[in-house]
């Protein structure tokens, strides 16, 4: 389903939910409830249908009437695959939450505001606190694993938020979690949450299992899923709206809309400064020296200018598109206004959250959240590390040569500085490459790009003049180029790339068709790509130790002869074949080469490699000695 077509559903389901609320969530629920109900019907039509085709077993009938019994025992093979199916689809997926377990005595301040809380809320109470390093917090709640009730509560909180806030606006957070188990998840209404979970889960395995059955399945799947799930959406909006007033009863408007605007400027602050320092440490050290969870109080306090995000803190208060409307949660602006406040306030408290409730435990949360984030980094880390520092001695040889280099040599200089060298200006070094490459579409678009994300409007000559040099460089230089003039306010000077875009795309859908097309159905040529370009492509393959050779072809669309469309083949081992498909596309995501690009893998020694054997050029990697080939 096209983006506007859910979007037209979602509007839709809004205005019946702001208009009916609770009428809209019993709809939704008794939808779910029906969905669900289906599939358990047709599970009991399955165990009765193998009832009956067996039953000749047991009363004596098989004996008087062998042949018709044989027959009527064969329904018990359909009967028995459908409960498979059914008993598939209704497998819901409702892991544990993961965190660290918090005891009561190692937060005791903690505990108690919570019954504090409960009690003031009338909610059942919190069975269990788990740390997490997610600036955020949420009430999960599981069904008992045999009757289904009472619910099982487990507040999820984010060691950063404790760090980020104040205790008032923390106390608020907590608030807002509690209003939604008063308004939406006590008795009947965790029920109904759970059916709807439920129901989400029983769309996304009707896609999922293999069955005779799948054509009818896909018919349901593909008329319910939008419409469920943007009614889903709305009503997500509408339980925070209402969690909102509800925690808003008890600590103020005020105070909720002041905790909502912190939080959304340090998660801003930690997403944007905050984390991509502690990455940018890959590149100049092994190890990181800045350990994220143990150093993020500091840094909050010391790194954190609130000045510096006042400009984007009164764009994120007043404008209608801060936030996505197809998000989860409603836009600060949205949220706020419901509130009844013009703007949120400002937090101004100096003491911290996990400083006031959890105590002497913060050091042991940090230190095994900082183990447990280092464990899953590990590797990458230390990979990035290696890739940086060959990219950087890369520079420092192609610098050392000077006059020396030639064109190709100059732009792979300036793509290692723009990706490597962070601390450097890769403008300067295109710049340098212009004279010797007026018409290179790369370079056009590398120097567009690069002047447009200053905000100069110089880099649109460099824009119009990649479009005519190159096709599948124009196609995103059109899209640059409409995004611009369209956040300028000046749409008008847009519209002859909109229809030079449309033009493009349609011509990518024909190459796209080459691309799709096996690999000896149409002829290979020779990829014609130059050694700086090869050499990126080694970078971004290396790093997975499964891809043992890699082939590159290049397909030609005779009613496009002028698109650029490439084929790249990783050879896996055997044992990997289970996640080639997340391996092909991170890969073909990394991929900066201009032109239309299809990964495909296949298993080492296979048939397909044996195609791309024989076209001259094409293999430009292998595990065994890491070389390229031309």
């Amino acid at each position: 389903m096209l983006e506007q077509d859910f979007e037209r559903l979602f509007d839709r389901a809004r205005r019946r939910a702001l208009r009916y609320p609770r009428w809209f969530r019993f709809l939704v629920t008794m939808r779910a409830a029906t969905g669900v109900g289906f599939v358990v019907l047709l599970g009991v039509a399955a165990v009765l249908m193998i009832g009956w085709a067996l039953s000749p077993l047991f009363d004596g009938g098989f004996q008087e009437e062998p042949v018709l019994c044989f027959l009527r025992g064969l329904l018990a093979i359909p009967a028995l695959h459908l409960l498979l199916v059914v008993s598939r689809m209704l497998r819901g997926r409702f892991p544990a939450p993961d965190g660290l377990a918090l005891a009561p005595d190692e937060a005791p301040a903690l505990f108690d505001l919570l019954e504090r809380l409960r009690r003031r809320f009338g909610t059942p109470p919190i069975h269990l606190v788990c740390i997490t390093g997610e600036l955020n917090a949420a009430i999960t709640q599981r069904p008992n694993r045999w009757t289904g009730v009472p619910m099982r509560n487990t507040l999820v909180m984010g060691l950063p938020l404790a760090l980020a806030t104040s205790p008032r606006q923390f106390v608020a957070v907590l608030a807002h979690e509690f209003g939604h188990l008063r308004r939406q998840r006590i008795a009947l209404g965790g029920i109904g949450c759970y059916l709807r979970a439920l129901w989400h889960q029983v769309l996304e395995n009707m896609e999922a299992v293999a069955s005779p059955l799948q054509p009818a399945f896909s018919l349901i799947t593909e008329i319910e899923t939008p419409l469920y799930c943007a009614e889903s959406l709305v009503l997500s909006h509408l339980d925070e709206l209402e969690a909102d007033a509800c925690a808003a009863e008890v600590v103020g408007a005020k105070r909720l809309g002041e905790a909502l605007a912190e939080i959304a400027l340090k998660h801003r602050f930690l997403a944007d400064d905050y984390w991509a320092k502690v990455y940018a440490q890959a590149n100049h050290s092994e190890r990181p020296s800045i350990l994220p969870y143990r150093h993020m109080a500091a840094a909050l306090r010391a790194g954190f200018d609130r000045e510096a995000f006042a400009e984007w803190f009164e764009a994120l208060s007043h404008d209608q598109s801060d936030e996505s409307r197809l998000s989860t949660h409603p836009s600060l602006r949205t949220r706020v206004h419901a509130l009844g406040l013009a703007e949120p306030g400002e937090g101004v408290g100096t003491d911290s959250a996990a400083r006031r409730f959890l105590g002497e435990s913060v050091a042991r949360l940090a230190g095994e959240l900082d183990q447990q984030w280092w464990q899953g980094q590990q590797r990458s880390w230390r990979k990035r590390h290696w890739e940086v520092t060959r990219a950087l001695d890369k520079i420092a040889k192609l610098e050392s040569e000077g006059a020396q280099l030639g064109v190709s040599e100059r732009l792979e200089l300036a793509l290692l500085v723009e990706r490597y060298a962070g601390d450097r200006d890769p403008l300067s070094v295109y710049r340098e490459l212009m004279p010797q490459a007026p018409g290179r579409p790369d370079a056009l678009l590398a120097m567009g790009r690069l002047l447009l994300g200053r905000g100069d409007p110089t880099g649109v000559a460099y824009l119009r003049r990649a479009i005519g040099e190159d096709d599948a460089v124009g196609l995103q230089a059109a899209a640059l180029l409409i995004e611009h003039y369209e956040s300028s306010g000046i749409g008008a000077a847009a519209r002859p790339y909109r229809k030079r875009l449309g033009k493009l795309l349609r011509q990518a859908q024909l190459v796209q068709a080459a691309l799709d097309a096996p690999l000896e159905a149409l002829r290979s040529l020779p990829p014609g790509l130059e050694m700086h370009e090869l050499r990126a492509l080694v970078r971004d393959i290396r790093r997975h130790d499964p891809v043992r050779r890699a082939y590159v072809v290049r397909r030609r669309c005779e009613l496009a002869p002028r698109w650029r469309a490439y084929i790249l083949v990783l050879c896996v081992e055997h044992y990997a074949l289970d996640g080639v498909g997340e391996l092909a596309q991170e890969i073909e995501a990394g991929i900066t080469i201009p032109g239309l690009w299809r990964v495909l893998t296949t298993p080492v020694d296979s048939g397909d490699e044996a195609i791309l054997c024989e076209v001259r050029g094409a293999r430009f990697f292998s595990r065994k000695d890491g070389a390229v080939r031309v």
